[in-house]
Parts: structure tokens; C-alpha cells; sequence
């Protein structure tokens, strides 16, 4: 797991679900969570903003453990919660278009 001097944080599609309450999960007001996110859209969405970022395809969120999911792990300065409304906002945008 990166460490926290990497400057690099961890995003779980699970944060973008708009299925699971705030405690189940989400991370992003529920007007930025989309149905099923897919791990490619998160790496995409990354890509956009232009940070470097990294695929763990093999990653099983904590409290999901028996679920397949995978993690995108972005190296910003940025914090967390700026970062994943930016990145929800862009998946959000894709979809619609």
C-alpha cells in the first residue's frame, strides 16, 4: 500500500456508488455518484486531470473483501475529497455525453 510520503491516494470505485449510503462507502454527494463505476473510467477520469496514477487491478476494497474491485492509486498533492469530486464530476460528464 502506498504510504502517505508517496503523496499518493487511493480511490476505490466503491466511492463512487450511488447505490451505498455514506457509510457503506460513498465518498461523493450522491448528485456526483453514478451507477456501477467502473475502474477504467476512474484511470480515465485521473488521466484527464493529468496526474500520474497507477492501477492495482488486483486490489479488494476492506470492507468488501469477497468483491473484485480494484483501486486507481493517483500521485497529487490535492486533497482526497477536492480529488474525488473532480474525478466523479468527470466520470458524471462522460456518461452523459
Amino acid at each position: 500500500m502506498p504510504s502517505k510520503k508517496e503523496g499518493k491516494k487511493v480511490i476505490w470505485p466503491f466511492y463512487f456508488n450511488i447505490h451505498l449510503k455514506r457509510s457503506g462507502g460513498r465518498r461523493v454527494p450522491k448528485s456526483l455518484a453514478v451507477e456501477d463505476p467502473k475502474l477504467e473510467e476512474i484511470a480515465r477520469a485521473v488521466k484527464t486531470l493529468g496526474f500520474e496514477y497507477e492501477v492495482d487491478y488486483e486490489a479488494k476494497y476492506p470492507a468488501y473483501w469477497w468483491r473484485d474491485s480494484g483501486r486507481v492509486m493517483v500521485k497529487t498533492p490535492m486533497k482526497k475529497e477536492e480529488l474525488l469530486k473532480k474525478v466523479a464530476e468527470i466520470i458524471k460528464n462522460n456518461r452523459s455525453d
